[in-house]
């Protein structure tokens, strides 16, 4: 049996490369909204992460979401 560093073994079980979705929210705080790009990222485990980022307004287009 052949011995594997651990590159090797993840790219065995699913690989290490995340798959990620963008999506844009209309936020309100303290009466205030503003646009939202959301990008939600899923590791091989599962594992999800969210990064928020400020975009254009026209992107947000549509009802807000109580």
């Amino acid at each position: 049996m052949k011995k594997l560093n651990a590159t090797e073994a993840a790219n065995i079980v699913g690989g290490t490369s995340k798959v990620c979705s963008d999506s844009y929210e209309k936020i309100i705080v303290g009466g205030v909204s503003s646009c939202k790009l959301i990008t939600t990222c899923t590791d091989k485990h599962g594992n999800k992460t969210y990064q928020a980022q400020t975009a254009d307004d026209a992107k947000c287009a549509g009802p807000i979401a109580p």
